[in-house]
C-alpha cells in the first residue's frame, strides 16, 4: 500500500521534477549560507530568521540537509520534496490502520494525494515542512496509540518524540495535542486513565513548546493579525472560512456544494453508524479535529487573500475532510457511501485541475526570474515581475544572488540586471525583458503597447510605502543600517517625513515601522531632495539626490501621531553590493532598531564552500 502510495504521488505530481527554485527559495537559501544546521535550533535569533512568526526550524534544516547532499540542483531537491509528500500520506494510512483495514484506510490517504493542497504543494519547496510536519504527527499519535494498548512507555515516549518533531515542522501541528487526549481509541483498548498516563510524555512537550514560544516570540508575536479580536468577528470569520473551505477544496460551483452536502451526509451517518454509546467519544474526537484544523486558520483568514493563491492554508482541513470519508455508514447505506464518496472526489478532481492552472503561471515565472538571476542573458536587463508587491520578486533573485556567490565562491556570478533607470534611447529600450503571462515566458518591453511600456516602467521604478508592524519582537529582515530620518511632523491626519537612504536613481522603497498591527498607511508623495552632504561623504556624485521628502496619509489623526512614533523603516538597497540587501533607516533621536538585523552568520566560509 506504502508502494502504491508512492507511485500515485509521482503519477500526479511528477511534473514537479521539472521546477526550478521557485517562491521563497531564494530567502532560504541565502539562509542556508548564512547559518549552521545547529544554529537554527538552539539559536532564538536564528530561530526567528527560519520562519518570522513561529518556532518552525526544520523548513530551513532540510534545505541544509538537501544543500549537503545535493549542492544547488534543484532536482533532487523536488524528488526529496516527493517522497515527503508520499510519506506524509503512508503516516496517515499507518496511522488509520489502527481503527481500518487496508483499502478503508488506503482512501483517505489517496484523497489527500489528489486534492488541491497536494498540487499546490508539490510544486513549492518552501512548504516541505508542511508534509514532513504530517508525518511526524501521524506517526506520533500512531505511536500513542501503541502506548496504550500495549502499556509501555517506550511507546509513549516515542510518541512524545515525534510530536516534538511535528512542532519543529509547523505551529499548525501544534494544537494535535488534543488529538492525544480525545480522539476515539481503537476498540479493545484499555479504559480509564491509561490514555492520560501515557499521554504525559506529549503534554510535557507541548508545555515545553509554549514556554519557548513565549520566550522566542513573545507569546502570539509575529503574526500580523489575528481574524477573531472578540466575539462579535466570529459571524464574520466562520462566514470567511467556510468561503475558503469551499473554494479552496471542492470548488464553488454546483458540483462543489453538491460535495460540502455530501461531506455534511458523511458525517451524520458516520454517527448514526456508531454504538450509541460510542457517539459521545466521536462526537468529543470531531470536535478534537475540529478545533486543531480551524484553530490555525484564525492568523491566516483575512480579507483580500485569495484561498488558490494560499491553499497551503488548508492543508490541515483537507487532511481532516479525507480521513471523514473513512467513516463507516449504516449497512443500509453503504452501497451510497461509494456514490457519494465518487461525486465528492469528481468536484475534488476538478478544482485540483482549476488549481493546477491557477499555479501554472506562478511557477513559470519564478523559474524564469530565477533562472534570470543565477545566469543573466548578456546585453538583457530586466524589469522583475510584481507579484505580491513591488519588491516581492525583486528581493527573492537578489536573495538567490547572494546564496549562489556564497555557496559557490569560485565560479563567476554576474549580477543579475535590473532596470535601474528610464531607458535613455530605443537601443536601451530593446534589451529590457518583461513577463508576458500569454506566453509563459521573457518578451521584449518594446514589443508591447507604448502606453503599456510606460505604465511597466513606471510601476518599477515609482516610489512606493508600506507600513511594517513592529508591536513585537521585529522580522529579522534588516543586514544593515543606512541612511536616516532627520524628522517627522504630524499635520492633521499626514505625517510629513524628511530624511535620506543610499538610493541611486528612482524607485525608492520604503517599510515604516509602526507601533501598531492595524495601521494603514498611503503614500501622497515622495519626492527626491538634494544632499551634497551625502554625496561628499560617500564620494558619489551620483548620491546627489539620495534625500527625500514623504507626505503619508492616515485614516485618522491618532494613527498619524501612533505612526509618528515610529524608531526606524526599512529600505531597499541600491549602491553596489546593497542590491540584495534590506537596510535599517532609524529615527535621529530614537533608539534604533538592532532587533530587526539579522544575526551573524554561523556558517564558516569553508562551509559555505
Amino acid at each position: 500500500m506504502l508502494g502504491a502510495l508512492c507511485l500515485l504521488t509521482f503519477a500526479l505530481h511528477g511534473s514537479a521534477l521539472q521546477g526550478y527554485w521557485r517562491w521563497d527559495d531564494g530567502l532560504h537559501l541565502f539562509n542556508v549560507s548564512m547559518y549552521s544546521p545547529w544554529s537554527l535550533f538552539f539559536d532564538p535569533q536564528v530561530t526567528r530568521v527560519a520562519s518570522g512568526n513561529q518556532v518552525a526550524p526544520w523548513n530551513l534544516f532540510m534545505y541544509q540537509v538537501n544543500y549537503a547532499l545535493f549542492g544547488l540542483n534543484p532536482f533532487p531537491f523536488y524528488l526529496h520534496h516527493l517522497l515527503s509528500l508520499a510519506c506524509a500520506a503512508g503516516g496517515l494510512y499507518l496511522l488509520l490502520r489502527h481503527w481500518l483495514g487496508r483499502w478503508q484506510a488506503l482512501t483517505p490517504a489517496a484523497l489527500l494525494l489528489i486534492g488541491a493542497p497536494s498540487v499546490h504543494m508539490a510544486q513549492q519547496l518552501m512548504v516541505g515542512h508542511y508534509l514532513d510536519g504530517l508525518l511526524f504527527a501521524c506517526l506520533g499519535l500512531w505511536a500513542y496509540v501503541h502506548a496504550v494498548q500495549r502499556a509501555q512507555w517506550r511507546w509513549a515516549v516515542l510518541a512524545a518524540g515525534f510530536y516534538l518533531l511535528s512542532t519543529l515542522c509547523k505551529e499548525v501541528y501544534v494544537p494535535w495535542v488534543a488529538l492525544t487526549l480525545l480522539l476515539p481509541l481503537p476498540a479493545g483498548s484499555p479504559s480509564g486513565m491509561a490514555r492520560w498516563r501515557f499521554a504525559l510524555p506529549t503534554l510535557a512537550v507541548a508545555l515545553a513548546y509554549a514556554v519557548l514560544r513565549i520566550s522566542v516570540f513573545s507569546g502570539m508575536g509575529g503574526y500580523h493579525g489575528i481574524a477573531l479580536s472578540s466575539w462579535q468577528d466570529l459571524p464574520v470569520f466562520a462566514s470567511k472560512l467556510v468561503h475558503w473551505l469551499v473554494q479552496g477544496l471542492v470548488g464553488s460551483g454546483v458540483l462543489g456544494v453538491t460535495a460540502v452536502l455530501l461531506c455534511l451526509v458523511c458525517l451524520v451517518a458516520g454517527l448514526a453508524a456508531q454504538p450509541e454509546r460510542g457517539r459521545l467519544a466521536m462526537l468529543a474526537g470531531l470536535g478534537a479535529v475540529a478545533l486543531v484544523v480551524v484553530f490555525p486558520l484564525v492568523f491566516v483568514v483575512h480579507p483580500g487573500v485569495d484561498p488558490e493563491g494560499h491553499t497551503r492554508y488548508l492543508w490541515a482541513p483537507w487532511v481532516a475532510l479525507c480521513v471523514l470519508w473513512s467513516l463507516k455508514w449504516p449497512a443500509s447505506l453503504a452501497r451510497w457511501h461509494t456514490a457519494a464518496l465518487l461525486v465528492f472526489a469528481t468536484a475534488v478532481g476538478l478544482q485540483s485541475l482549476s488549481q493546477r492552472e491557477h499555479d501554472r503561471a506562478a511557477n513559470a515565472m519564478f523559474d524564469t526570474h530565477y533562472a534570470f538571476a543565477r545566469t543573466p542573458p548578456p546585453d538583457q536587463v530586466l524589469v522583475p515581475y510584481e507579484l505580491a508587491s513591488a519588491t516581492s520578486t525583486v528581493i527573492q533573485m537578489m536573495y538567490a544572488h547572494a546564496a549562489f556567490k556564497r555557496l559557490e565562491p569560485g565560479r563567476p556570478h554576474a549580477e543579475p540586471a535590473l532596470v535601474r533607470w528610464e531607458p535613455a534611447n530605443a537601443a536601451e529600450r530593446a534589451s529590457i525583458r518583461v513577463w508576458e503571462e500569454d506566453c509563459l515566458c521573457l518578451v521584449r518591453l518594446d514589443s508591447r503597447p507604448p502606453g503599456e511600456q510606460e505604465s511597466i516602467l513606471h510601476s518599477h521604478l515609482a516610489n512606493s510605502t508600506t507600513a511594517l508592524p513592529m508591536h513585537g519582537p521585529l522580522p529579522r529582515m534588516a543586514h544593515g543600517y543606512g541612511g536616516s530620518i532627520d524628522s517627522i511632523t504630524i499635520k492633521g491626519t499626514q505625517l510629513h517625513v524628511k530624511g535620506w537612504t543610499p538610493t541611486l536613481g528612482p524607485g525608492r522603497k520604503m517599510a515604516l515601522g509602526v507601533s501598531a498591527p492595524d495601521i494603514r498607511v498611503r503614500l501622497d508623495s515622495l519626492v527626491s531632495t538634494e544632499r551634497p552632504d551625502v554625496a561628499q561623504a560617500f564620494k558619489r556624485p551620483d548620491m546627489l539626490m539620495s534625500g527625500f521628502e514623504a507626505t503619508l496619509g492616515f485614516a485618522d489623526e491618532k494613527m498619524a501621531r501612533t505612526a509618528s512614533e515610529m524608531r526606524c523603516a526599512i529600505v531597499l538597497g541600491h549602491l553596489p553590493g546593497q542590491q540584495h540587501q534590506y537596510l535599517v533607516l532609524p529615527v535621529k533621536g530614537k533608539q534604533g532598531c538592532d532587533d530587526a538585523l539579522i544575526p551573524e552568520a554561523t556558517r564558516t566560509e569553508s562551509d559555505s564552500g
